[in-house]
């Protein structure tokens, strides 16, 4: 048996090879063990037996682009994306494609990772995010309550002073203890960074010592366990990345790097990611006017942008409606609007939605933390944009992004 042989039979990730045809070829043990088939049943299937049923035919399509413009990516980073069992149970997954030339013949190496665990830590990371805005929303109450004891003070004119003294003590009490609060936020995203760094740091404290200290019989099982270490590292690294995100913009390190890419592409790359978690009912549909014609921006938040947009739209629409997503290149600026049917916010509140952990009183019972249009504002900010906003309660909310079609790097 071969290095790479071996490398195929017991790496701990999932390697499904695919013709360009999508006919699979080849798996290893653990991607039969990962979707819960046996010996060769795979061979001979289409690489789409492996997708939710109503992602197949969409597929179908993003492989013939695939096989167009054959590179190696990385899917499902910053984003749900899920794949299917032999029994029909979803869970989620993070893949990463690499083409290659065998034999006269394109092949595709598909590398799939199961992410449940990381996805139930993500979770309780939100669970906790809720209980401090709930913690947040008990001091604000504190603070009411004082001022409505001041209001109803009828003591003589001592008294009222002695009174209103408290009260401002009470009050100040009460900001010092919010202001605290949003401390123990950021430091809260502080210490989930240091907490994942810690381990990671051991990781590669541990691959280092084996790459120096192995045993020359042992050479081939040591290389293969060392290279498996640093794979997850770097992609813990990763999503240790997008979870920090806003800590980033706080401290001024988001990294602005325009690039050339289709605008067609990425909104309906996005608009097939968000159909896949729509509510029963939701269409999500894309229009563009215009050329097709390459847009320098910074994908990435432009990419972040956009989804939170969309994310939203579904979020605060009822089922079976639809979402728009309208894009546009003009001579000198490029227009995007995400439009929805849903409940709407309140004109009152409007001047607010952009102002960090503001959310409308009409989405109390609708699960949010307030961040996502704060970062989206900030974003825009970096890039030269602007975002506007029409809304009405209960009829539907239209935002637009307009971006300049020629950017200037910021120092």
């Amino acid at each position: 048996m071969d290095l790479y042989e071996a490398i195929f039979q017991s790496a701990n990730l999932g390697i499904v090879i695919s013709n360009a045809e999508g006919v699979i070829e080849r798996v290893n043990p653990f991607a039969n063990r990962l979707f819960g088939y046996q010996g060769e049943e795979l061979i001979g299937q289409k690489i789409e037996v492996l997708l939710p049923e109503e992602l197949r035919q969409r597929h179908v399509t993003h492989r013939r682009d695939f096989n167009a413009h054959p590179r190696a990516r990385a899917m499902g980073f910053g984003m749900d994306l899920a794949a299917r069992k032999k029994d029909g149970t979803l869970f989620p997954v993070e893949v990463s494609l690499a083409p290659y030339e065998r034999l006269g013949k394109r092949e595709i190496v598909s590398f799939v990772s199961d992410i449940t665990e990381r996805k139930r830590i993500s979770d309780e990371l939100k669970t906790l995010n809720v209980e401090l805005e709930r913690k947040v929303g008990e001091r604000t109450q504190e603070l009411s309550q004082a001022f409505l004891e001041l209001r109803q003070s009828h003591a003589s004119l001592r008294e009222e002073m002695e009174q209103r003294k408290k009260a401002e003590r009470a009050a100040q009490e009460a900001l010092e203890r919010e202001r605290e609060l949003g401390e123990l936020k950021s430091r809260f995203v502080a210490t989930a960074s240091h907490e994942f760094r810690t381990p990671l740091s051991a990781i590669l404290s541990s691959a280092a010592l084996i790459s120096r200290y192995r045993a020359p019989e042992d050479a081939e099982k040591w290389e293969r366990h060392l290279q498996t270490i640093k794979t997850a590292v770097k992609n813990l690294n990763g999503i240790l990345n997008d979870f920090l995100s806003l800590e980033k913009i706080e401290q001024g390190r988001v990294e602005y790097r325009p690039s050339r890419f289709s605008l067609i592409g990425l909104a309906q790359e996005l608009v097939g990611e968000m159909q896949a978690l729509a509510k029963p009912g939701q269409r999500i549909h894309h229009r563009h006017r215009g050329e097709d014609e390459p847009v320098l921006l910074e994908k990435s938040l432009l990419r972040g942008i956009l989804l939170n947009l969309l994310s939203n739209a579904v979020k605060y629409s009822p089922e079976q409606k639809e979402i728009c997503l309208s894009t546009e290149i003009g001579d000198s600026e490029i227009r995007i609007v995400v439009e929805d049917h849903g409940i709407g916010i309140p004109a009152s509140e409007q001047k607010h939605l952009f102002e960090t952990f503001f959310r409308a009183k009409n989405v109390a019972n609708i699960q949010g933390t307030g961040l996502g249009l704060n970062i989206v504002k900030r974003y825009l900010d970096m890039m030269g944009g602007v975002i506007q906003v029409e809304s009405r309660e209960n009829q539907g909310t239209a935002f637009t992004v307009l971006l300049p079609k020629t950017v200037e790097v910021p120092p």
